[in-house]
């Protein structure tokens, strides 16, 4: 299940909210930007 993000509201949804409306739109306030949202992850790096 994927996570998205609205580009003008900052609201976060799934994959099956976005279904809701015809094309790529924010279910909330219908903009046409959202983003996918990552998993957090840590990177971890040995200094030399």
């Amino acid at each position: 299940m994927a996570v998205y993000r609205c580009g003008k509201c900052w609201k976060t949804f799934t994959d099956e909210q976005l279904k809701v409306l015809p094309g790529v739109r924010c279910p909330y306030c219908g903009y046409k930007i959202i983003y996918m949202v990552r998993k957090p992850t840590i990177k971890i790096v040995k200094a030399i």
